[in-house]
Formats: structure tokens, C-alpha cells, sequence
């Protein structure tokens, strides 16, 4: 299924190795059957997930590919020629919500579509209100960050999959394994020290307003940066979103501190500057997946409108069992 496999610290690259067949038309009518609509082709979390999930597992590639993906190691994988280019939209996001079921729970992306995949491009209208816009939805460079950052539970994967790469030389993804934060923090007192801050503090991070439940709702998620581990080995899971913190602490002054704002500005230098990263501008019909809470991921800057990646989020629990905005059950 896989081929030339090779990792870069806890990254794993490889080429997909495997034909689809009639696979795809199995999945599409399969879905069909399960969804009264595909939400603008963005799918939804069903309510009957766990058991579509298993019916999913009769879909041969599915069942393989997803079982191949499980058997690696490492908390990142980038996986060239998933064989998805040219399908139309509903049949593209059809086999990527599949695929995103059986190695998780694919979660909504806000509280006021219920999306699970969500367009990565820029939408040049946004933004000009003035509102907190988010780094899917414009042109530039994304600082390091994990996903949902600024929910109560924090998906634990995601995917990002390339329909269209920038043809502008820029738009490279970037990734950063959460044991080089912990070692470039760790050189000097001083970063040593902030960790043991923004492990000890929590933190209001503001919603971007496109996940917000209104336009003129300013909401917050309070959290430290990092938190306990929850896999045998860990040090801690990470949570982390600069703007979103820097704009936290600009509403809730009375959260903040000289040596706090000192710690945030630390762990944004070690971010984007001082610790070693995967960055690589993926081809066309590239998969990216990333453990969401041992992985800071970004973007190089681009100007190509048409660069377009689908992101879709995943738990490691059923949507039911998950509490905000993210899930089923809601705050």
C-alpha cells in the first residue's frame, strides 16, 4: 500500500502504492445510503458513526490503506499520489471523509455549519469587517499552531489533503514535533523556565469569529499550553495558537503578567524560529495527517488564491462522547 518510506525524525514520508479500483463508487454509494445530504459535500458527523465505520471496513482499500496508516510509527505522515486528483468534489470529499472514519472520528469544523471538511483558501471578502479571521481562510503564512486550540477538547488528528498546491513557490507546510519544542525551550533557564509557566498557567484563547456561534460573539477557551500527557512516553500534549492567545490576553488583562507575556513570546520565537521543522510545499493530491497534540503545524507565505487544501479533524472518541463546539454535545 505504502512505498519509499522514510521519516524524518517522527515524520513518516511516503508514496501511496495502490490502485482504488471501483472503490471509490462503492464508498460514494455507501454514503449515499447513510447521509440524507453530504452538507455542501462537507459531510457531517453521523449519528450513527461508529456503526458506518464498520460497514466501511468491507471497502478493501479502505480497510487496508487505514490499517497500514495505524502501523506506523511516528506522529505525522505525508503521503504522495492518494490518487484522488481529478474527482469531482463530492466523490473526492466522500473518500476522504471514509478515510478520516476509519482512523478516527471526523469532527464539525464550527458551530454554524457542521462541516467536517473544510476548503483551505483563501476568501478574499473576509476579514474586511474587521473580525478575528482564521489562517484557512486567506492568503500568507500561518504561524505554528495545533487545531482547535481554543475548544475544550482538542481533536486529536487531522488531515490535510492537497486538491490544489500554490504555483507561486510558497504555501509550504510546516510541521514541528512537540519533543524539539520541549529540547529548543529546554537550551537555556529562561525557556526552561517558561515552559513550567505555560504548563502551570492557564491561558484565554479567543475563537477566530468564523467558529464563534455569532459575529458579534468575542468567546474564549481557558487552558495552559501545556498539558498532561496522556500517552505512555509523553511528556505533556500540547495546545498552541499565538494570535489567538495574544488576542485572549489583550480581552482578559487581568490573566496576564510580565512574566507570562515574557513565556508567550519565548514559545512564538522557538516556534517559528529555533526549532527544526519539516516544511516542504506538497504536491497536488498529497495527504498530510498530524497527531494534533504532539505536532505544531503551519505555512510558509503564499499569494496563489488558487492553492485549496481540505482539512478535516479527527477524534480519537466518538462525537457523542466529546464535549463544545466540535462535537455532537455542546457546552
Amino acid at each position: 500500500m505504502l512505498a519509499s518510506i522514510k521519516y524524518q525524525g517522527n515524520i513518516a514520508q511516503a508514496e501511496a502504492d495502490f490502485s482504488w479500483n471501483n472503490d471509490f463508487n462503492i464508498i460514494h454509494e455507501l454514503l449515499s445510503r447513510r447521509f440524507d445530504s453530504f452538507n455542501d459535500n462537507g459531510f457531517y458527523p453521523h449519528p450513527d458513526e461508529v456503526a458506518l465505520r464498520q460497514e466501511l471496513k468491507e471497502v478493501a482499500t479502505l480497510r487496508k490503506l487505514s490499517e497500514r496508516i495505524r502501523g506506523l510509527d511516528g506522529n505525522a505522515l505525508v503521503l504522495r499520489g492518494l490518487g484522488l486528483s481529478g474527482l469531482p468534489e463530492e466523490r473526492r470529499n466522500a473518500v476522504l471523509y471514509a478515510l478520516t472514519l476509519m482512523l478516527g472520528y471526523p469532527t464539525s469544523t464550527d458551530q454554524r455549519t457542521g462541516r467536517v471538511a473544510w476548503d483551505v483558501k483563501a476568501r478574499p471578502e473576509t476579514g474586511i469587517d474587521g473580525r478575528f479571521v482564521t489562517f484557512s481562510e486567506r492568503v500568507g503564512s500561518a504561524d505554528m499552531h495545533t487545531d482547535s486550540s481554543f475548544y475544550p477538547m482538542p481533536e486529536e488528528q487531522f488531515i490535510l489533503y492537497v486538491v490544489n498546491a500554490a504555483q507561486c513557490h510558497g504555501g509550504h507546510s510546516t510541521l514541528i514535533d512537540a519533543d524539539d519544542i520541549y529540547t529548543a525551550l529546554h537550551r537555556t533557564p529562561e525557556g526552561a523556565a517558561a515552559f513550567e509557566l505555560l504548563r502551570t498557567t492557564p491561558l484565554p484563547f479567543r475563537v477566530p469569529a468564523v467558529y464563534a456561534a455569532g459575529d458579534e460573539t468575542m468567546e474564549f477557551h481557558v487552558a495552559p499550553v501545556f498539558g498532561p500527557p496522556v500517552r505512555e512516553g509523553d511528556r505533556f500534549t500540547m495546545r498552541w495558537r499565538y494570535d489567538a492567545i495574544k488576542k485572549g490576553l489583550a480581552a482578559r488583562p487581568e490573566m496576564n503578567s510580565p512574566a507570562l507575556a515574557d513565556s508567550v513570546e519565548l514559545m512564538h520565537r522557538v516556534a517559528e524560529q529555533e526549532a527544526p521543522r519539516f516544511m516542504e510545499q506538497l504536491p497536488t493530491d498529497t495527504l498530510m495527517l498530524a497527531d494534533n497534540h504532539r505536532m505544531l503545524h503551519g505555512r510558509t507565505t503564499y499569494t496563489d488564491e488558487r492553492r485549496h487544501l481540505i482539512r478535516i479533524r479527527m477524534s480519537d472518541v466518538p462525537n457523542a462522547q466529546r464535549i463544545g463546539p466540535s462535537g455532537v454535545v455542546r457546552d
